[in-house]
């Protein structure tokens, strides 16, 4: 009879073979009284990552391994949770370290208040694994219990990765039925993390920082801007638009619309330092998305007149007389 799998801890892989070992032991170490399992999710890597994903399976029964051809951070994730067998899911990036009681205490902090999620503080580590100097920690607002759709206005904090993120949580599997992240996407989280804290009623917040993020030069988020960047603006307009449509409290309609302008402004200006016909062509294609929302502008209470004139430039006039091609 299979034994029942309390949590399914989702590792997506792309080439990250320096860091993937200790990822995967600091999660096959970690003191945990419940069933877990592992699965190693192989995005198509060149680097060996593959050859050790599969060593760790025939060595460890907790490891499963699923090889696809690269497809992406979302479809690598969207594939862990469809194989996932688990009650609850937990998402960790093959360059990170999760501490020993991260598992433990996430899912302890679940049972005990019978949260469909709960978050830990974050590390931020150098790319050798070593603490910052000073350390550097992002840490929730509060702790306690919350309701999710409280907590929506933390995503414009200055922590606010530390709920927007995927991979410092757990969650019930139930909260994932039938959302999925974005393929093809950058900046994935930014259409998902609102739906997510929406579906539940009660997450935990827990400020011990248990979840070790390691800073890389050539990781995601840290390479120069390209046109896929424009995502987040997408991303983010689609979690304005999800609060309008299911009658969000105002002051969090608000805070996503002034954050979505916001993401845009900032990312026109980084094309205007250094305009290239890719990311000229992503600001025309960026203004239709724009253009759509400009009737809300008056009325937000959260961004200056300074702003909204701004947007309004920005969205209106042509991204070539605004950013001249060098």
């Amino acid at each position: 009879m299979m034994e029942h799998i309390a949590i399914s801890v989702i590792v997506p892989i792309y080439n990250t073979k320096p860091y993937l070992e200790e990822c995967i032991e600091s999660i096959l170490d970690q003191k945990i009284n419940v069933p877990v399992e592992v699965l190693l999710i192989d995005d198509g890597s060149t680097d060996g990552c593959a050859d050790l994903c599969d060593r760790y399976a025939g060595r460890d029964a907790r490891v499963r391994v699923i090889h696809q051809e690269n497809q992406g951070l979302s479809a690598a994730r969207n594939a862990g949770i469809d194989a996932a067998k688990g009650r609850y899911y937990s998402f960790i990036d093959s360059d990170d370290v999760v501490l020993p009681g991260f598992l433990q205490t996430l899912y302890d902090a679940c049972e005990r208040h019978d949260a469909y999620m709960a978050l830990c503080s974050v590390e931020d580590v150098q790319e050798n694994g070593k603490s910052c100097d000073p350390a550097y920690f992002t840490r929730p607002t509060q702790e306690g219990v919350f309701c999710g759709k409280d907590l929506l206005n933390e995503f414009y904090t200055p922590y606010g990765t530390v709920y927007t993120v995927a991979w410092n949580k757990m969650y019930r599997a139930e909260v994932w039925k039938l959302l999925h992240y974005p393929e093809g996407r950058l900046h994935e989280d930014d259409f998902v993390a609102h739906r997510l804290f929406w579906r539940c009623d009660k997450v935990v917040c827990i400020d011990k920082p248990l979840y070790h993020y390691r800073l890389r030069n050539g990781s995601i988020c840290r390479t120069n801007i390209r046109p896929e960047a424009f995502d987040a603006v997408d991303g983010l307009a689609d979690r304005y638009r999800f609060y309008v449509e299911n009658h969000a409290d105002r002051t969090v309609i608000d805070a996503a619309y002034a954050a979505c302008w916001r993401r845009y402004l900032f990312l026109c200006a980084k094309v205007r330092q250094n305009p290239t016909p890719e990311l000229v062509k992503a600001i025309s294609k960026e203004q239709f998305l724009m253009q759509g929302l400009i009737s809300y502008l008056p009325n937000c209470r959260n961004m200056k007149m300074t702003e909204k004139l701004s947007a309004a430039r920005w969205a209106m006039m042509s991204a070539q007389s605004l950013c001249p091609i060098k």
